[in-house]
């Protein structure tokens, strides 16, 4: 008997996702280090973005979404050299950034 094949990654993630296409900055190593992103599917729980060919992307990012100034604390779930999926940790407004550590992120989004 054949063992049933599990459901396609897509089905499998916790919140569906919806296809946009976003600007966005990643940002990590306390802003030393960033890029420019495209947002091609977001959720309430992750993001799958575009990434510039040879751009390297760590575990831990925040991914800035420039259009409504939000920022997600990311993990990278996967990462093909051509773009990557983040699942979110946690998410806030840039508005309602309070910790002095966490400031050069309101300068990052233009």
């Amino acid at each position: 008997m054949d063992t049933p094949k599990p459901p396609p990654l897509a089905e499998r993630r916790p919140k569906p996702r919806k296809r946009v296409l976003f600007g966005g900055r990643v940002t990590y190593s306390d802003g030393a280090k960033h890029f420019d992103c495209s947002i091609r599917d977001l959720s309430e729980s992750g993001a799958r973005i575009s990434l510039k060919p040879g751009v390297p992307i760590p575990s831990r990012v925040y991914l800035i979404e420039t259009r409504n100034r939000m920022v997600h604390e990311s993990s990278v779930v996967w990462n093909n050299g051509r773009e990557a999926g983040l699942r979110f940790l946690k998410s806030f407004p840039l508005s309602a950034i309070t910790d002095p550590n966490l400031f050069y992120l309101k300068q990052m989004c233009p």
